[in-house]
């Protein structure tokens, strides 16, 4: 019985590592002559399909740079469902004094796959009107076909210094996050990636 225990947990734990949502930078730049300064407020703008989308990215980003201790306001937050105001979001970023200004950009790519179905033979073993002995009964088993849906979302990043005007780019970002199942743990896992690699930029610095 341990043995098929540890069997199972195995097997769920490979189920939910093969299903878990990736994120992978596929491209970055970052201004060879930007000296990274202190950086205590971070403003953070996504556009995204939906208002939805917008305030679960914006909201898993803030979250992702309070958990490295930085502090940060969403255009979602400031301006509710809004479209980003170019000059009401200069203001806020200089009456706030902001150092950082993070633009994420979204477009969500879906694959479809069909999986044909298939008939395998099992070898017959004997039985003896026992449900143990028909445990391991031989025959044929079916597998149906199914669709499976792979959910991709790509993002284009910038970032901006807000000491200098107008604000300068200072990184630039293209990702990819793959086996999205639903929004919160695609945008956590976006947020993530994005802030550590910041962090190992030398763009966010305490």
């Amino acid at each position: 019985m341990r043995s098929l225990a540890r069997a199972a947990v195995t097997a769920v734990a490979l189920m939910v590592l093969s299903s878990c949502t990736g994120t992978k930078m596929v491209q970055t730049w970052r201004d060879p002559k930007y000296d990274g300064q202190p950086v205590k407020r971070v403003f953070i703008v996504c556009v995204g399909p939906t208002d939805a989308n917008r305030v679960v990215l914006e909201n898993a980003i803030a979250q992702a740079l309070l958990d490295r201790g930085f502090l940060s306001a969403t255009a979602t937050g400031v301006f509710a469902y809004e479209p980003p105001d170019k000059d009401k979001s200069v203001a806020f970023v200089r009456e706030n004094k902001v150092d950082l200004v993070i633009v994420q950009r979204l477009m969500k790519e879906t694959d479809l796959a069909y999986f044909a179905a298939t008939v395998d033979s099992m070898p017959v073993t004997p039985t003896y009107g026992t449900w143990y002995s028909a445990y391991g009964y031989g025959g044929t088993a079916y597998t149906p076909g199914y669709m499976e849906e792979d959910t991709r979302v790509k993002a284009e990043t910038t970032v901006f210094s807000a000491h200098s005007q107008p604000e300068k780019l200072v990184w630039s970002s293209a990702s990819t996050t793959m086996n999205v199942q639903d929004a919160k743990s695609g945008a956590k896992s976006l947020a993530q990636s994005l802030v550590k690699s910041l962090v190992e930029a030398g763009i966010l610095v305490k």
